[in-house]
């Protein structure tokens, strides 16, 4: 009998606390508990013995919630056929690998691109012979974009590109800020062929996923990332993200200071407005699925033809959100988790059967 909810959890990665666990898999289970008076558990994904780990959860999950980094699995496509598997068994899957797909790869702002969150400019290059023969008049023309992996986390593949006026190249990655010179733009664009080569051909989910998004540079980066923290469809938390005076990247690692205000502030009503009307938007591409349990929006001010700010979508983010450093929103994670999850129901019909 499926008795309980289960945190996947991998056993490498810098996310982990003393000890062993990530510090907010527990809470959130614990907040789920309470919530839903299911039994929970901590599993760890190993990719040899995933048959095994397979049968268990198949025998005694009701759900299972995700929070491993894809960054750190090499076989990051068995573990998303992995995930599918279980929801096929009708274990509920958070998140499902189908909205993983299209949610947290960079594509999304090209699909998003003619609604009120994308950016008209914004390109995918799935082929290097595409990136080849059209970047290079992209960059002559703006001088500088912004090239993103289509899949990748804190900044790992994501880079300014500058133009300089001797036709020289710079490149600055927005992980750690490092910046790599290239005598000439066809050095540059070179360089970047092995990129296209090492992705995965036979992979299942990401057939059509290799490949590089090219986004406008929004300057106003200096004046801060805004990224919106959602439980399914319920912004929870504003993080303005300010990097460091005169760099381009807004992660932690890069030294950028994080600040967490409430989402009720009417400082941040434009952008939470944005991103509640941005749903529909949205919906289609989580493929029949909910909206992630926990997932972030990121905006980064512009301005519109008339000099009035708006703010643009220049990321999200839904495989593996932490809240290490907020932990009560593990009850919101709760309560959003029992509200939209087969859970109600079976509250429900065990309430209905006592009464007759």
């Amino acid at each position: 009998m499926r008795t309980k909810v289960f945190i996947i959890e991998y056993a490498v990665g810098s996310d982990k606390g003393f000890d062993g666990f990530r510090p907010d898999t527990k809470p959130i289970l614990n907040e789920i508990e309470e919530a839903t008076s299911y039994d929970t558990e901590v599993v760890f994904y190993v990719p040899n013995k995933k048959q095994k780990l397979f049968e268990y959860l198949k025998k005694h999950a009701v759900a299972v919630i995700s929070r491993i980094n894809p960054g750190n699995l090499k076989e990051i496509d068995e573990y998303f056929q992995f995930l599918n598997k279980l929801s096929q068994e009708n274990i509920d899957v958070h998140t499902h690998p189908d909205v993983m797909i299209n949610l947290d790869f960079k594509d999304i702002l090209y699909k998003l691109k003619d609604t009120y969150l994308g950016e008209k400019s914004t390109m995918f290059y799935q082929k290097f012979d595409d990136f080849q023969r059209s970047f290079p008049y992209v960059l002559k023309e703006d001088k500088i974009r912004v090239l993103k992996t289509n899949y990748g986390s804190t900044g790992e593949g994501v880079y300014l590109v500058c133009l300089n006026e001797d036709n020289s190249v710079t490149c600055t990655e927005a992980v750690n800020n490092e910046k790599t010179y290239f005598k000439t733009l066809d050095d540059f664009i070179t360089d970047f062929s092995w990129k296209f080569e090492e992705e995965n051909e036979s992979a299942v989910y990401f057939k059509e996923k290799k490949g590089f998004v090219s986004c406008k540079y929004l300057k106003r980066i200096n004046e801060g990332e805004i990224r919106v923290l959602l439980v399914n469809n319920e912004p929870i938390s504003v993080v303005h993200k300010k990097p460091q005076d005169g760099e381009f990247s807004a992660t932690l690692f890069s030294g950028a200071q994080y600040n967490y205000e409430s989402p009720n502030e009417s400082k941040w009503k434009d952008v939470i407005d944005l991103t509640l009307k941005g749903l529909k938007d949205i919906k289609p591409y989580c493929k029949g699925h909910d909206f992630p349990l926990l997932w972030t929006m990121d905006y980064i001010l512009d301005y519109d033809e008339n000099q009035n700010d708006i703010y643009v979508l220049s990321e999200m983010n839904c495989s593996c959100v932490g809240i290490t450093t907020h932990l009560e929103y593990a009850k919101e994670v709760a309560k959003v988790f029992k509200k939209n999850s087969i859970f109600e129901d079976l509250d429900n019909s065990l309430i209905s059967q006592a009464v007759s």
